[in-house]
């Protein structure tokens, strides 16, 4: 046998259970005394047994009332739980945020906007993924994450609504003792010949290096390529080439004997924001999504500060 019991029934129950009078608990969940009393007493009917003993001086509650109301009491609050997590959803003060982003700017440009967020919205959980352009960018297609943070390029999928974050130029890293290290800037002719550590194409440098250089019709002495940022940095450190990052990268290669200089003319990496764009973003997501974009239109405060004439500043 299923008992029909609603919300109001079980709300009514736990009111008069735990205050142990009709009165008391009228005034607590809004309702009237005989309404409270009708409510009791059609729930009394449904379950085919009395809850309460009713006297003029106190409201008992008997053996299936004890039991019953343990029942209402959690489901109250289940209930309740369930709606205020809505309601915060729905305004966007909790939730999940989930992020996918390359390595640099999960360093350099997320920190202070995700400290601020959680400032703001301290119920909001956020989930930070640093990877590879290629490894961001299908998990935001398949919706594994709400938005990635990548390097702007043709081939990003036409269903992602792409926006605008900053731009990123390039600087050769060098060295401490190599000839050009005591140089004020480079010009990419003067790459031709030297040993170069590169990056493989699952990075989104790579492409943008191959096609700067190419451009300027140089052709270094590729002696090495790597995946991963530190590792290019450990092989420059360890004297076996020269490389050029985008700024941002720059954090990254925490070697002391690195110089980094810039290069001209300009070559800059575009950073953007995307999301999948068929749907509304959820509000815990478009809140955080919004302070990215404001923060990006201030230049992301301290972001700047990171550039400097040695990576050993960054210690």
């Amino acid at each position: 046998m299923v008992i029909n019991l609603s919300m109001h029934h079980l709300r009514a129950i736990e009111a008069v259970h735990r205050t142990e009078s009709f009165t008391r608990a009228a005034e607590e969940i809004a309702v009237s005394q005989p309404a409270l009393s009708r409510t009791i007493a059609e729930a009394e009917r449904r379950i085919g047994s009395a809850l309460f003993a009713r006297t003029t001086r106190k409201v008992a509650a008997t053996a299936t009332g004890n039991e019953v109301a343990l029942y209402a009491a959690h489901a109250v609050r289940s209930f309740d739980s369930a709606l205020s997590r809505i309601s915060g959803f729905v305004s966007g003060s909790s939730g999940q945020v989930r992020i996918a982003c390359l390595p640099s700017l999960a360093a350099t440009v997320l920190p202070g906007v995700v400290s601020a967020f959680r400032h703001e919205f301290p119920k909001v959980e956020l989930f930070i993924h640093d990877a590879a352009q290629n490894q961001v960018v299908p998990m935001v297609a398949e919706g594994t994450v709400d938005i990635g943070l990548v390097a702007f390029t043709q081939s990003l999928l036409p269903g992602l609504e792409v926006a605008h974050l900053l731009s990123d130029p390039f600087v050769a890293i060098l060295p401490a003792d190599h000839a050009l290290a005591l140089r004020p800037s480079l010009e990419w002719k003067d790459f031709h010949g030297e040993r170069f550590v590169g990056f493989n194409s699952v990075t989104s440098i790579a492409p943008l290096l191959t096609r700067a250089l190419a451009h300027s019709g140089i052709e270094p002495d590729e002696v090495q390529t790597a995946d991963s940022i530190p590792a290019v940095g450990g092989m420059v450190a360890a004297g076996m080439g020269i490389t050029a990052v985008p700024r941002l990268v720059v954090p990254l290669m925490n070697f002391t004997n690195l110089v980094e200089v810039p290069i001209s003319p300009v070559v800059e990496r575009e950073l953007v924001l995307t999301h999948f764009a068929e749907a509304p973003l959820p509000k815990p997501v478009e809140n955080f999504k919004q302070r990215l974009l404001a923060a990006s239109a201030r230049g992301f405060s301290g972001v700047e500060e990171h550039a400097g004439p040695s990576v050993a500043d960054f210690q």
